[in-house]
């Protein structure tokens, strides 16, 4: 059995970002949405009877980049959502209104472990210096075991 590899491209944040959010004794995480521009790959089988779902990952199995492969954040949790974009049509003398899929979203939602903040550096400095958003990349891994 081989890994399986989701690889989301061209990722911009999207909607709210806590910059801080500090409990006393607690580990800092910091909750990211992003935006995904690119249909994600799956770069090995991802064959639902090849993972036993408890064990398929391990904590740190997601992984951020910079577009020039600079490592940003390590990952605990992710999730990814396909939305879909449908518009109503109903033919001339038709009863039946059909539903026309128009486009679609991804939307990547992780949470990061803060370490360092390499992360939100590199977008705050984007801001500084008038750049466009950085773009990012994220591989998030199934083990197989």
């Amino acid at each position: 059995m081989s890994d399986g590899r989701y690889v989301f491209r061209n990722c911009i944040p999207d909607g709210s970002i806590d910059v801080v959010n500090v409990q006393p004794g607690e580990i800092m995480n910091r909750e990211w949405s992003f935006r995904v521009n690119m249909p994600p790959e799956l770069q090995e089988k991802l064959d639902a009877g090849e993972f036993d779902p408890r064990n398929i990952l391990q904590g740190k199995d997601g992984e951020l980049y910079d577009g020039d492969g600079n490592f940003l954040a390590e990952v605990n949790t992710f999730q990814a959502q396909m939305n879909f974009n449908t518009t109503d049509y109903q033919p001339a003398a038709g009863m039946v209104v059909w539903g026309i899929t128009t486009g679609y979203t991804f939307t990547l939602t992780f949470t990061e472990t803060v370490v360092r903040d390499r992360l939100l550096v590199k977008i705050l400095n984007a801001f500084k210096k008038g750049q466009k958003m950085p773009q990012l990349n994220f591989t998030g891994v199934l083990r197989a075991s």
